[in-house]
């Protein structure tokens, strides 16, 4: 940082002022100074001798462009010290909001405004912010009723969501977590359980005959409508019977948690009574330029994070500008404890956003957001208040910093919900359309150089090494189908039971007590105790969040083998690797060329689920995953003889078509050719597929990486997805 004291000479006014500029912060910021004290748009601004300034020059004449400066030959009004001819809004940039743009929050509001520089009818400006601003305000106290509570409690099972959140601590290694640590994980489940339980609408379906709809325009709310604050009603009429269709825009939760639809408005507003039914403290978060979305404040990281109910996603302040490449002016965000300015948390350019915010001078918005505050607080205690003020001052110096927690640099993707055309109409497409070929170069060659800049993930997967030793075990039954359809119903019916106390009472069958079963037990931490009548008693044995981990990964693969053995074919390349005991790879590290963050991570491609995925966003014409060994005397290199890939569970023409697999010893210097594959074809979701290794290419590696050369269809879409690889080594 070096602070000048500028004297800058306004050719056009006649007048010299004196300036403090740090030249860290550029030209932009100095013309915003400049602004405020002149009246001359930044744009308008020509700086001579700016370049001279570092070399110890500290005079600056500012000239206004010739246009500017006849359009202020207009005498001022005496009264105000104002130009007619400027424009009153663009004026709103103050010295108050030049200490918002240098990071000075405490360098004040009001008081330290010139009165000639005083928005005209300030009164009126204000009421029309604050009208604004006072719908979301009162709306809280629908949040806080018991009734609505209780009723959003009612819909969602708090044993599957701690049972989901747990598992997902433990897939990253986490077992042993804090009160805190927890919490977050469910409120990151319950977000996604309501990504997943909540319906978008763009345009509603007739509930008739189920054809799509045209809108035809507005509609006056009916009185039921107007009790649940349906103020706006907009008219569909379906394709097919022509059929009037109403879709009320309800804001009142309750009746959205039976609804389950709408737009952003909708989500937001019900997705932020489930968090405060949960007992998360948490704010309704409205963006002036049309979207809304919630923030919770997080014990283990002792901050505010961002939740976007319609996305999906968690902690990505910078989504918006970044991403969708919005304009923002104004975030607020509104709590049962007060209103506040949250926009500098969403942004990384500033003073940009402050040439945006023209609806009122700084000194205005900060007044109406204290004032609903000092309301929202009146009936706190003196110890709550305390508390409050301590949290206030600490959030002050984050939304002060130069970039927001969470917002490293990363791909943000536009908007994903609503129709394509919806998205476009907005201008919200932002980043979706990204050309993969080139990030995909880059990735390669970051791999081939060793340039590892990708984040480096443990593979928590042992378990699922597990699971498929304990197929193999099962193929020794004397009817390996049979059984293995009989052991699939067992779980699925142990899976239903709440997960800290699974446990049932099965038949006497002798499949029940064959030994080739134990190594599947085991591995889902189960124990069976026949009982004196022959029956046999299966339950935990162990950690349950353990059975809950495994439990899924066992049911996918038991279907899967008794879907090969009921093929017939011979000879089964996929019973192969399960029947001649090839041992799949566990516990490495994986990186790749790219992620589709947050959900889409390298380690999710080895977790054996499912309803999991790795995700390249510009991986359609190349992408790279990593599996790396983690060296000790006895594992420093494996001979790879085949592997498996799983195609994932939604758009085939994202699955990889042409790829190659390689070893590596030098940790990833220079690779060795091991598998090529051209036009494969995955006929089905979440199809597994086995590939061998040659026998002439099977030595061992320390490092093996998949590089997808090309997706099945790489020209509409940019994206490379797997659900699952699996490694098979001697």
């Amino acid at each position: 940082m070096v602070l000048h004291a500028l004297v800058v000479q306004h050719e056009g006014g006649g007048t010299s002022y004196t300036v403090d500029y740090d030249s860290d912060d550029g030209e932009e910021t100095l013309k915003v100074q400049l602004f405020s004290l002149t009246g001359v748009l930044p744009e308008n601004q020509k700086l001579v001798g700016l370049s001279d300034i570092r070399n110890g020059k500290r005079f600056l004449t500012l000239v206004e462009e010739e246009e500017e400066q006849q359009e202020r030959t207009i005498s001022q009004d005496p009264s105000t010290g104002i130009s007619p001819g400027l424009d009153l809004k663009r004026i709103a940039i103050l010295d108050e909001e030049l200490a918002r743009a240098l990071e000075l929050e405490d360098a004040v509001h009001a008081n330290s405004y010139p009165p000639q520089r005083a928005f005209a009818h300030t009164r009126s400006v204000r009421e029309a912010f604050e009208s604004e601003l006072l719908p979301y305000f009162h709306r809280w106290a629908m949040y806080e009723d018991v009734a609505r509570q209780n009723a959003a409690r009612a819909t969602l099972s708090l044993d599957e969501l701690e049972e989901d959140a747990l598992v997902a601590l433990a897939r990253e290694g986490k077992r042993d977590v804090s009160l805190a640590e927890k919490a977050d994980a469910m409120l990151l489940q319950l977000l996604y359980w309501f990504k997943k339980s909540f319906k978008w609408v763009d345009q509603p379906d007739c509930d008739v005959c189920g054809s799509a709809s045209v809108r035809t325009g507005m509609g006056s709310p009916t009185r039921e409508e107007l009790a649940f604050e349906a103020n706006r009603v907009e008219l569909f009429r379906c394709r097919n019977c022509k059929r009037e269709i109403r879709f009320p825009r309800y804001n009142d939760p309750m009746k959205l948690l039976e609804t389950r639809s709408g737009r952003c408005g909708e989500w937001a507003n019900c997705f932020t009574l489930y968090c405060r039914a949960l007992g998360f403290q948490t704010r309704l978060v409205l963006d002036f330029t049309d979207h809304l979305w919630t923030e919770c404040f997080s014990s283990s990281l002792n901050r505010w994070v961002h939740l976007d109910p319609c996305e999906a996603v968690f902690d990505k302040p910078l989504l918006y500008e970044q991403g969708w490449e919005k304009k923002l002016t104004y975030v607020i965000a509104f709590g049962d404890d007060g209103v506040y300015d949250v926009t500098k948390r969403y942004t990384r350019d500033w003073n940009a956003v402050l040439l945006r915010r023209t609806k009122a001078p700084e000194s205005v918005v900060h007044e109406v957001v204290t004032t609903l505050t000092a309301k929202a607080r009146v009936s706190k205690s003196s110890k709550e208040l305390e508390l409050l003020r301590l949290r206030d001052a600490k959030e002050l110096v984050e939304l002060a910093t130069t970039l927001p927690p969470g917002s490293k640099q990363i791909h943000l993707p536009g908007r994903q919900t609503g129709s394509e055309a919806w998205r476009l109409l907005r201008g919200e497409i932002g980043n979706s359309q990204d050309d993969g070929a080139a990030a995909a170069a880059e990735g390669s060659s970051s791999s081939s150089a060793g340039g590892y800049n990708n984040t480096l993930r443990l593979c928590v997967d042992e378990h699922v090494s597990k699971v498929y030793a304990a197929l193999g075990s099962l193929l020794k039954s004397s009817e390996p189908a049979r059984v293995t359809r009989l052991w699939r119903r067992v779980l699925e019916k142990l899976k239903s039971q709440p997960f800290k106390s699974r446990k049932e009472l099965f038949g006497k069958g002798l499949w029940l007590k064959e030994e080739c079963a134990l190594p599947l037990l085991q591995a889902l931490g189960l124990r069976r105790d026949v009982q004196e009548t022959g029956q046999v008693l299966i339950s935990l044995h162990g950690d349950p969040v353990v059975t809950a981990l495994v439990m899924p990964v066992a049911l996918q693969l038991l279907a899967y083998l008794s879907n090969e053995l009921e093929k017939h074919i011979s000879p089964n390349l996929n019973l192969k690797l399960l029947s001649q005991g090839r041992r799949r790879l566990s516990g490495g590290q994986t990186c790749a060329s790219n992620e589709q963050l947050p959900l889409e991570i390298a380690s999710a491609a080895f977790d054996g689920v499912h309803t999991t995925k790795w995700g390249e966003p510009k991986g359609a014409m190349g992408g790279w995953i990593e599996y790396r060994l983690v060296c000790d005397c006895s594992t420093s290199a494996e001979m790879l003889v085949g592997y498996q890939i799983t195609s994932a569970e939604d758009s085939p023409e994202r699955d990889p078509w042409n790829w190659v697999v390689e070893g590596s010893n030098d940790g990833g210097q220079t690779w060795i050719c091991l598998d090529i594959r051209k036009g494969e074809m995955f006929e089905e979701r979440l199809l597994k597929k086995t590939y061998e290794i040659s026998q002439e290419k099977q030595n061992s590696y320390s490092v093996f990486r998949f590089r997808c050369l090309s997706v099945l269809d790489p020209v509409s879409q940019s994206r490379l997805q797997i659900s699952c690889i699996d490694l098979f080594v001697k």
